[in-house]
């Protein structure tokens, strides 16, 4: 199998403690495959799939110059939510105020990654950071929205990860991106 990467913003670990709230909450460690590890906690900006390393070189020049035309940012987390039904939904995750400096940053890397690999760009953008994924059953659950207090999270860069779906935490950051 070859090497998976994506573009992502790593979160940091004090935000875990808001993804343990909604675990034990609705236990989704009992109800979920996949529970995020707290290293692995992050925002996709854009999956890119196997690359070679050719490829990652392009990509990595380009993206380097493309971060030091955006500033550093501060997002803020603002609620539990999930995609598909409130029954049995796929995933969970924390969720972003919209901001429209990570939009511009996340547009700008899409048309970049497109520029030099020719992968489509993706039109839908939702930040979130996913908490738990992949049902084990079809137990009929019923989630609901929450809203928190905004928990600020500075953003100075983004980063390529390398996928290893084996190991854990499977996400390893291999090179980092500084917004200046």
């Amino acid at each position: 199998m070859q090497q998976h990467y994506f573009l992502g913003i790593r979160i940091p670990s004090d935000v875990q403690p808001l993804a343990e709230k909604y675990l034990s909450r609705h236990k989704l460690g009992d109800r979920y495959k996949v529970i995020s590890h707290p290293e692995d906690l992050h925002i996709t900006l854009f999956y890119l799939g196997a690359c070679d390393e050719l490829m990652l070189s392009k990509l990595s020049a380009r993206l380097r110059t493309l971060a030091g035309q955006h500033p550093p940012i501060s997002l803020q987390i603002d609620g539990f939510n999930f995609f598909g039904p409130s029954s049995g939904p796929r995933v969970t995750y924390l969720s972003v105020t919209k901001n429209l400096f990570l939009e511009h940053l996340q547009k700008d890397i899409a048309a970049a990654i497109t520029a030099v690999t020719g992968l489509p760009s993706k039109d839908r953008f939702v930040p979130h950071i996913t908490i738990a994924k992949k049902r084990k059953n079809n137990e009929r659950l019923s989630l609901s929205t929450d809203l928190l207090d905004p928990y600020p999270v500075p953003v100075d860069r983004f980063n390529l990860f390398k996928v290893h779906p084996h190991s854990t935490p499977k996400y390893e950051a291999i090179e980092a991106f500084l917004l200046e």
